[in-house]
């Protein structure tokens, strides 16, 4: 049975790519839970001279995090990594072995919180 709130890859981008043409709400965060592991995907609005440098010379936009503890008084958060943007977030952060795209539209995957 499909629990993914998301019915395809574009509807994804469309709410968490700032650069994306279509009008809809945009949001800077997901909370998800893929595998019995709880995870998020921010856009972090922070200064561009306040984001992480990657390898390539540029500056990290999207963060995915591993969360322990979710809505627990001790939740902590494990950087899995930075991403230029979001063609950068789809196709290089690999949870579980998958591409980010492919764990946000798997049939498990269920979404927890956006903001």
């Amino acid at each position: 049975m499909r629990i993914n709130e998301f019915t395809d890859l574009q509807e994804f981008i469309d709410m968490y790519d700032e650069n994306s043409t279509v009008d809809r709400e945009k949001h800077i965060g997901l909370e998800f839970e893929y595998r019995n592991q709880m995870y998020r995907m921010c856009r972090e609005p922070i200064p561009v001279e306040h984001r992480p440098l990657l390898q390539n010379g540029k500056r990290g936009k999207y963060a995915v995090y591993i969360v322990y503890n979710h809505m627990k008084p001790n939740q902590k958060y494990e950087t899995i990594g930075w991403y230029v943007d979001m063609d950068d977030l789809l196709n290089n952060c690999f949870i579980e072995g998958k591409s980010f795209k492919e764990v946000i539209m798997e049939d498990e995957t269920r979404m927890d919180g956006m903001d």
